[in-house]
């Protein structure tokens, strides 16, 4: 299977201009490669274009019920005459891709595998095979495409294929961000000899409890997360229509979903917006789109396989793979991502994760850091290359006061005290955050704050981890801290620089008028400007609520990893909306996809004494300089 390619163009006869060209090349990607972190690259490489220009080798890879998928090979470059092909500077010399068993890293994308060339020549040039695959029933390969439902038995079958390739080692590993990420856990489970390495990014296992957040610790049916929904269903269904590929679909996405996607998320009831707004060409309603969210619990045969791609408890712990997992503190997944660490834990010492300051769309900034973890990663356990850097157990980044990375053992950190901060009023009424040493009863006077959340026009969810590239991250709360729906309670300066180190809990007893409503929770640093920041949030719905009588809400918010200097303040929000990224909540015991009818709310925070309303927020101890 060799293609001969031959360097040079208009001047491929004129020796200086070819050596000139072959240097500006080299040039450049040993720049990429001191920009990025990574090792210098070892082999030329084909161009990066797409696959049907030129660039890699096009694949038919079948499935186990006869369907066909579309890949584009990848490979390392070698000189004709088998010389040394990195430093040759003839402008005029034949090259054929090395097709000598090598690993092969594999990335599975619904999104077109021609955006994954830049992936392809740096695996390349460093050594790898790279196979870039279309999922079932996007772009050029067969069947019929429905979301995560083929990942695993498809995902397991291609691994099974490239492994019996002449050209392939007998070592896969794979990756990807995001849906690429979920298919790359998906193809864990069943456990095939071949898969040697796994590296998910921004992407968990369970992705029920990313679609609706807040029920894992409740039993409830959580909140359903419809910025994802709707802005993913418009990017799949959408992207296969443009000529220039992904590209042109996200620049579309950026552009053009803005009135769409407004009018969808105040649209009542929310069961129509795909065929009225997200796709109005569609002839009929986007089955997936439905069937996935008119069973929040989860317990509906659509969520079997979805709901958990790969249950760690059923695997043979011998035969799972080195797993490096990649995420960020402002990303959907992060929560989620971060329990499927532990679990895995249980399992297999191999098992590495990343965290870092960055959200779902930090596609460029996120590079860096990417591309060495993957490259010392698969450096290690496919190469077997004896100076691959060995990753440390945790690898997360500090956000705050001096911000940067740093190493732990562990997720959470073992050497953590839990604090706990009551909500009260304090002087001129103003709303505060009372610490409350352990073993000591603070004297709070029982008291009660109240705010009116009104659905027609619900609290605006502003950063965190959203799905929107231009609304998400760490950002200023201020102008939302001062709606009359956001309760904000503050702390006093801490007086020495304090880091919280996980899930902060946020224990509420309240008393609502209706039966059914959201409660959020946000916490944020303040920094001694009076600029605050979000560092984590988390929601609960509930419709079981008895209207008029003390309940206690608890909220488990997103993992976090937080510096505060002294002098600076922690900071909760309390409200019942984070719009558009949660559907609202109409205040009734109606589904949230068929609710039509709504009333407005008052939520009633009740103040008392160390039981009262509070906050279980995890410190990490420092060692004394």
């Amino acid at each position: 299977m060799s293609l001969l390619i031959t360097t040079g163009g208009k001047g491929q006869n004129d020796p200086i201009f070819g050596s000139l060209i072959d240097k500006i090349h080299e040039t450049i990607r040993n720049m990429e490669a001191k920009i990025l972190g990574i090792r210098p690259p070892e082999y030329r490489i084909s161009s990066y274009q797409r696959p049907q220009q030129g660039s890699g080798r096009h694949l038919s890879i079948p499935l186990r019920d006869g369907e066909v998928t579309s890949a584009t090979l990848y490979s390392p470059l070698v000189a004709k005459n088998g010389e040394n092909n990195n430093n040759d500077n003839n402008s005029k010399c034949q090259y054929e891709y090395d097709d000598s068993p090598r690993p092969v890293v594999l990335v599975r994308t619904p999104y077109d595998r021609g955006s994954l060339a830049p992936w392809g020549a740096r695996f390349a040039e460093r050594g790898y095979h790279f196979v870039a695959q279309d999922t079932r029933g996007r772009f050029g390969s067969t069947g019929d495409f429905f979301p995560m439902l083929h990942e695993a038995q498809d995902g397991a079958a291609t691994i099974e294929w490239l492994a019996q390739q002449p050209w392939c080692n007998g070592k896969v590993g794979i990756t990807g961000v995001s849906y690429l990420g979920l298919a790359s856990w998906a193809a864990m489970r069943e456990q095939v000899p071949a898969l040697k390495a796994v590296a998910p990014i921004l992407a968990a296992t369970d992705l029920h409890h990313v679609m609706f957040v807040g029920g894992r610790h409740n039993n409830t049916a959580g909140a359903a997360h419809v910025e994802l929904l709707f802005r993913w269903s418009y990017l799949v269904i959408h992207l296969m229509n443009k000529p220039y590929g992904m590209l042109e679909a996200i620049f579309t996405f950026f552009r053009g979903t803005g009135k769409s996607l407004r009018d969808a998320y105040m649209h009542a009831p929310l069961k129509e917006v795909d065929t009225k707004f997200l796709c109005p060409d569609l002839s009929e309603p986007l089955e997936w789109f439905h069937d996935g969210f008119s069973n929040p619990l989860g317990t509906e045969d659509f969520w079997e396989g979805k709901k958990k791609f790969v249950d760690f408890s059923q695997l043979d712990k011998d035969k799972v793979p080195p797993v490096l997992l990649l995420g960020g503190w402002y990303d959907f997944f992060c929560a989620e991502q971060l329990f499927d660490y532990q679990d895995l834990r249980q399992l297999s010492n191999d098992c590495r994760l990343v965290v870092g300051p960055f959200t779902h769309w930090c596609v460029f900034a996120m590079q860096p850091k990417l591309f060495r973890s993957l490259f010392d990663f698969f450096d290690l356990h496919l190469l077997n290359d004896p100076c691959a850097k060995k990753l440390p157990p945790v690898e997360a980044f500090e956000l705050g006061h001096e911000n940067g990375w740093r190493q732990f053992d562990t997720w959470p950190p073992t050497n953590i005290s839990t604090q706990r901060y009551a909500l009260a009023v304090g002087e001129k009424n103003a709303l505060t955050l009372k610490h409350v040493p352990e073993y000591e009863q603070l004297e709070i006077e029982e008291s009660e704050v109240e705010y009116v959340y009104d659905p027609t026009d619900p609290t605006p969810q502003i950063g965190g981890s959203t799905f929107n590239p231009v609304n998400c991250g760490r950002m200023a709360q201020n102008k939302v801290e001062n709606r009359d729906d956001v309760l904000a309670f503050t702390s006093k300066p801490f007086a020495e620089p304090t880091t919280i180190a996980g899930q902060i809990k946020a224990v509420l007893h309240v008393v609502s008028n209706v039966e059914g409503t959201d409660y959020v929770a946000r916490a944020c640093h303040v920094t001694p400007d009076g600029v605050s920041e979000n560092i984590a949030d988390g929601i609960i719905r509930r419709f079981d609520l008895e209207p008029n009588v003390e309940s206690r809400i608890a909220i488990e918010l997103s993992p976090v990893l937080n510096r505060f200097a002294a002098g600076d303040r922690m900071r909760i929000q309390i409200c019942s909306a984070a719009f558009p990224k949660y559907g609202r909540h109409f205040n009734t015991s109606d589904s949230f996809h068929l609710a039509v009818e709504h009333k407005l709310s008052k939520q009633r925070i009740i103040l008392k004494g160390k039981e009262g309303s509070h906050l279980l927020v995890p410190i990490l101890k420092e060692k004394k300089e």
